[in-house]
């Protein structure tokens, strides 16, 4: 078991308690060579990314602080930037590309509750970097029964095809390592394949769930990082992106 010292960033990031998949406070890069790190201001609802590379234990700041308190976030380190999820309030969200120089810039902003266009969505709004990082999928229900997944290029952000569905109950939506989105519901009885450029058509459910991409708290190689006391530690996981 590795474990990696850093003392600094536990302070500021406090108290977590025991992390659960999935973790989106601390992720992989895509090629597992650093993570990522958010890190929440102690007093205000601010945060700010951190990374710390894997072969010298060095850390650098990728941003400053961050209006907001975040939510997901990816870091597609082969592709050269982190997705990153901030919570506005009130229900609405707003996604930004961020580039390793803290460069960013706004995807989407999502409504919030009270002008959201069906109380009952059928699929959380996400932004999903593909497994390659080449693409992002824009997922949203712009109405009741209706999910829809812009793909956008990441480089820049321009969209290159919208796929539409009907549908009669809540989903979820994950990339498969082929570079396609499966929508599966909550109850893994059901999917479908979504790709560019093709008509969706039902496929059997995926046998796990998370990871949705190359980047998140658990490593292609199954390794999970986790908070232990005032360590980071990586573990074994029960999973792994790839297990379709």
């Amino acid at each position: 078991m590795r474990i990696i010292q850093y003392l600094l960033v536990i302070s500021l990031i406090g108290c977590v308690g025991n992390m659960t998949r999935p973790s989106q406070s601390l992720v992989w890069a895509d090629d597992g060579s650093e993570i990522a790190i958010i890190i929440p201001h102690p007093e205000k609802d601010l945060h700010k990314i951190v990374v710390q590379d894997l072969t010298t234990n060095t850390r650098h700041d990728i941003t400053g602080w961050r209006d907001y308190k975040s939510g997901q976030f990816f870091y597609m380190k082969q592709a050269g930037y982190f997705i990153v999820e901030s919570l506005i309030g009130d229900g609405a969200r707003r996604f930004d590309k961020i580039d390793e120089n803290g460069n960013e810039i706004l995807i989407i902003e999502t409504p919030n509750d009270e002008n959201r266009p069906c109380d009952n969505n059928q699929i959380r709004h996400v932004v999903i970097p593909s497994p390659d990082g080449l693409q992002l999928a824009n997922i949203y229900s712009p109405e009741c029964g209706v999910v829809t997944i812009e793909f956008l290029y990441a480089n820049n952000l321009n969209v290159f095809d919208t796929q539409t569905m009907t549908i009669d109950e809540p989903m979820r939506a994950k990339w498969h390592s082929d570079n396609y989105i499966i929508l599966v519901n909550f109850d893994n009885s059901k999917a479908w394949k979504v790709k560019p450029i093709e008509l969706p058509s039902p496929i059997l459910p995926p046998k796990c769930f998370f990871p949705v991409t190359t980047s998140s708290d658990i490593s292609l190689d199954g390794e999970q990082i986790v908070l232990d006391g005032d360590k980071l530690i990586t573990k074994s996981a029960d999973t792994k992106f790839g297990c379709q």
